[in-house]
């Protein structure tokens, strides 16, 4: 499946009529097709192929949408056929979805496929933890680095160093990011980091090891997501990574480029909260942040809230788009992860035709939440960051076996 921009795919955008705007979406819905069928092969695949709809939006002085429209334009954009030319996204997504029952049988052995292919280039993360596996790792970093600091050991020194109030208790790191902190204790932090970096031949040197124990690592790895229990989906990640990074490989990417892409796109579709344990953990032991209370960490809800005055995210409810239109939920299911991924595309798609309806939109947000940054970007947004990460998504998903429900 490749994933092209707006201006290539032969999108047609919204033209402005004297009292009306037609919109074409190419929301191609994943919803089940209300035609009836009398091959239930035939019922079957319909409810998988990706469909357009079209919807007309009353314009002529600029009046806020009745419910009852909005209800209707959502009902259009889930079940009617449009009538317009596919675009190449969506046509390769169809024959994808045709295809899926038939490579569904080879998946499985798809990872072992690569790993052979490309075994004189990448080292896959192993499925489960080995001590000897971690213990080769290191070997290979002593002997390269043999003052190399290993696990908190870094930020150890850099505590030692550390002579201002702490940055402390709770969620210190938090209160970093938000600018929680005294100018006094950010200066006294950096010259602890710097008699850190010191120890290291200065920042650059230690940032060169960095990067080449790093590749030391990506050449010797192991499944450390396993090793203390930090991430219960530690097989799948593994797998997810290895995949997108063979999937790279197989666009011509360096491995170097290959891993970066396949890790921003980890983080997208699966449970990455490991991350933020691992951390703590690490922050914990070096003295840079207190322990979490009774009961963990707390979870930082992210739901949108449309009717908050300060809210900055679109509503394009009324368009079948849910909560923020530039997430996507992670569900740890092969074939529900494929459906969301075309639900997204579908919905990326439909913004990308309607261009009056979401400037509509925009219009509503507050000022500060409209700019190139935010929300008015969100054409080179949706065509240089997510439609291509979702491509690497989709690749992965109906080509490799990464859950095994």
């Amino acid at each position: 499946m490749t994933v092209t921009s707006a201006t290539q795919t032969g999108y047609t955008q919204p033209t402005n009529k004297t009292t009306a705007t037609k919109a074409t979406s190419a929301y191609e819905s994943v919803a089940p097709t209300t035609t009836q069928q009398t091959d239930q092969n035939t019922e079957i695949q319909k409810k998988e192929e990706p469909t357009k709809a079209t919807t007309e939006v009353q314009n002529d002085t600029k009046e806020q949408l009745t419910t009852q429209q909005e209800l209707e334009i959502k009902q259009q954009a889930a079940q009617t056929m449009s009538e317009t030319e596919e675009s190449p996204l969506a046509t390769a997504i169809q024959e994808s979805s045709q295809t899926q029952n038939v490579e569904e049988t080879k998946a499985t052995g798809k990872l072992a496929e690569m790993q052979e292919k490309y075994k004189d280039i990448y080292t896959p993360i192993p499925e489960t933890y080995s001590k000897a596996d971690e213990e080769l790792q290191a070997q290979k970093i002593s002997e390269a680095y043999p003052n190399y600091p290993f696990g908190s050991a870094f930020l150890e020194l850099v505590n030692s160093f550390y002579d201002g109030e702490p940055i402390i208790p709770g969620n210190g790191i938090m209160q970093e990011q938000s600018n929680g902190i005294t100018q006094e204790q950010k200066e006294k932090q950096e010259v602890a980091y710097q008699k850190a970096y010191d120890l290291f031949g200065g920042e650059d040197a230690y940032k060169k090891m960095q990067k080449d124990v790093q590749a030391i690592k990506e050449q010797y790895p192991f499944n450390e997501w396993a090793k203390q229990g930090y991430a219960d989906n530690s097989k799948e990640l593994a797998r997810f990574k290895n995949a997108a990074i063979y999937e790279g490989l197989e666009r011509g990417l360096s491995l170097e480029s290959a891993t970066k892409v396949a890790r921003n796109a980890e983080y997208m579709f699966m449970d990455t909260s490991y991350a933020s344990k691992m951390l703590d953990d690490k922050l914990i032991k070096a003295g840079r942040m207190s322990p979490a209370p009774e009961g963990g960490r707390e979870t930082v809800k992210t739901e949108v809230n449309f009717d908050h005055p300060n809210n900055g995210t679109m509503d394009l409810r009324a368009y079948g788009i849910d909560g923020a239109w530039n997430t996507n939920e992670v569900i740890e299911n092969q074939k529900g992860m494929l459906q969301e991924i075309e639900k997204k595309i579908s919905q990326f798609n439909f913004m990308l035709n309607n261009k009056e309806l979401i400037k509509e939109a925009i219009m509503k947000l507050p000022a500060d939440a409209r700019g190139l940054m935010n929300n008015e970007g969100y054409e080179s947004w949706i065509n240089e960051e997510l439609l291509p990460r979702m491509q690497v998504g989709y690749e992965v998903f109906s080509k490799y076996q990464i859950y095994d429900n």
